[in-house]
């Protein structure tokens, strides 16, 4: 029997300061309350539920020390949320961050692999 070599990898990226906190769960939050303007908007789009949402957002904001979103409140627009400076800055640098750490894995994976 000779070496087959495996078709797929999965490589998670995730970062904190204390507790892991802060991954591909809070980056799509983000990402969304700030297409959508709005936390309810976002975590319905994902299908997961308001205390779900509220916990991965709590908690990564506990590790990193900042506050990631905003609550503007009515108004003519009705309000919303959204992102702090600080939470655009780290969904920023997150996601560039995840992008070449899996541009690196895949061409590792190639070069190791099917070499």
């Amino acid at each position: 029997m000779s070496f087959v070599p495996p078709k797929n990898y999965h490589v998670k990226v995730r970062i904190y300061n204390q507790e892991i906190a802060f991954g591909k769960g809070i980056a799509q939050i983000l990402s969304l309350v700030e297409q959508h303007g709005s936390l309810t908007a976002a975590y319905k789009e994902m299908g997961i539920s308001s205390s779900k949402a509220w916990k991965i957002l709590h908690r990564a904001e506990a590790d990193l020390g900042y506050p990631l979103l905003k609550s503007i409140s009515g108004g003519a627009h009705g309000g919303g949320t959204v992102l702090t400076p600080e939470g655009k800055e780290m969904l920023e640098k997150y996601s560039q961050f995840e992008a070449q750490v899996q541009a690196f894995a895949q061409e590792a994976f190639h070069k190791i692999f099917h070499a």
